[in-house]
């Protein structure tokens, strides 16, 4: 039998192991799969879950692609961010964050090992791509599990081909039950003369039902019922992905490059102006309160604040402030006119590398004041994670510098740096709770 077909058959047996085993860890967990020590807590229900997802993605995608179809260094990538958001879930800052992204990251293996992005790789596309997996490709190939069946199916004969008569195995079906009954019945009847025998039928029936009662059926049913749609969703993703040859995502990219560039209608005195407006207003803003701002890097606290509140105040909203320069470049690339070649002017480059420079400085100010905090108050999941996303925001505005000035897009190098400095945050954490920090 060709192994390309065996693929295919084996992805369609596991695709409901699958949705059972995701109910049961996901939905319907329970104590039984966490690991206690002294200090940490592990749960060994996101990695098995993970790595079982991988391995029927690669069954699903080598049935449909063919047994050669090895995965790429990418889809390596984006499996092995799969797996470590799954086993860093529990001893990282927040577990609820890290399940989230482990669904994120494996939906987005999923488009990437089937070479499906809408812009041809990981790009400024990436929250459509992960739109198209989690609600397009998933929900539009739920017929695929019923239809894919198909692959059982006795492949048509060559002509002149002499082939065996195909065996029915409707006779077999019905051979087993009729012995199995007529064998407990004789059992049954022996029973009723021989005591021994009894007592052996009662000891297996005590078993049995020992064994039924342990099974907890009331527990089992609605997983197995609540199962059906999720093995539907998930082979659906697989399936419909795999069987994509990328042509229908590469119109769709275009498409949206299209609209994108219709969008840019906004003269560029208008993005000097909005743009200038900003960058003054924060350099108004940080040579007013220079000193209050540079107190976190010498430990220099106004006289009627506590450390605690000086290191509080102001943090999120410098973060804050991080994030709507982030907007504000977004919406000059979308709706700012540049040229032929997508680039920006002279006057544009500086006033954004401005807005960038100063975002970096309030990282670093924000930093400083969350260092302060942490110096005195110790580790908490939530300090570690918010330094997280203080370091992302930096590092973005790096990135956008370079972006202006190099005219390429640095998007999947930020992607990168996202998904690794969490997981690396996660394991710090863990680390941290272990030594009891």
């Amino acid at each position: 039998m060709d192994k390309r077909v065996i693929f295919q058959r084996l992805g369609v047996i596991l695709a409901y192991p699958l949705a059972y085993t995701y109910v049961r860890l996901m939905i319907f967990s329970s104590n039984e799969f966490l690991i206690d020590s002294d200090r940490l807590t592990w749960s060994v229900a996101y990695p098995l879950l993970a790595l079982l997802f991988i391995a029927v993605n690669e069954i699903v995608r080598r049935g449909r692609r063919g047994i050669k179809a090895n995965p790429s260094k990418e889809t390596i990538f984006w499996y092995v961010m799969t797996y470590l958001s799954g086993l860093t879930a529990t001893i990282g800052p927040n577990e609820a964050l890290s399940v989230f992204a482990m669904h994120l990251c494996a939906v987005y293996s999923v488009l990437i090992s089937n070479e499906i992005l809408l812009g041809g790789k990981t790009s400024g596309f990436i929250p459509a791509d992960l739109i198209h997996g989690f609600y397009v490709k998933s929900f539009a190939g739920f017929p695929n599990f019923v239809t894919d069946w198909s692959s059982f199916k006795r492949p048509e004969s060559v002509e002149g081909e002499v082939r065996a008569p195909r065996k029915n195995p409707l006779g077999l079906i019905i051979f087993i039950p009729v012995m199995l009954i007529l064998l407990i019945i004789a059992v049954s009847l022996m029973a009723s003369i021989d005591e021994d025998i009894a007592e052996f039928l009662s000891g297996i029936t005590r078993y049995f039902e020992d064994y039924l009662s342990a099974l907890k059926f009331y527990e089992i049913i609605p997983r197995a019922i609540f199962a059906i749609p999720v093995c539907f969703y998930l082979y659906g993703l697989m399936s419909r992905s795999a069987k994509s040859d990328g042509e229908r995502e590469k119109r769709v990219g275009s498409k949206l490059g299209w609209l994108i560039g219709k969008g840019k209608t906004v003269s560029a005195t208008i993005v000097y102006i909005a743009a200038g407006v900003f960058v003054v207003l924060y350099i108004l803003f940080f040579v007013k309160r220079i000193a209050y701002m540079l107190g976190g890097f010498v430990g220099n606290v106004p006289e009627d604040l506590l450390v605690s509140h000086y290191a509080r105040e102001g943090f999120f909203e410098l973060v804050g402030i991080m994030a709507v320069n982030s907007c504000v470049y977004l919406a000059i690339i979308l709706f700012g006119k540049s040229d032929e070649n997508g680039k920006f002017a002279v006057p544009a480059k500086i006033l954004v590398t401005l807005l960038m420079l100063e975002s970096i400085i309030f990282a670093v100010i924000a930093m400083s004041k969350l260092g302060l905090y942490y110096s005195i108050y110790g580790y908490t999941p939530k300090r570690i994670l918010a330094m997280w996303g203080t370091l992302a925001l930096g590092f973005a505005a790096g990135l956008t510098i370079v972006t202006v000035h190099r005219g390429k897009p640095h998007f999947r190098a930020g992607v990168i740096f996202t998904s690794i400095s969490y997981i690396a945050i996660c394991i710090l954490s863990g680390v941290l709770v272990s030594i009891g920090a």
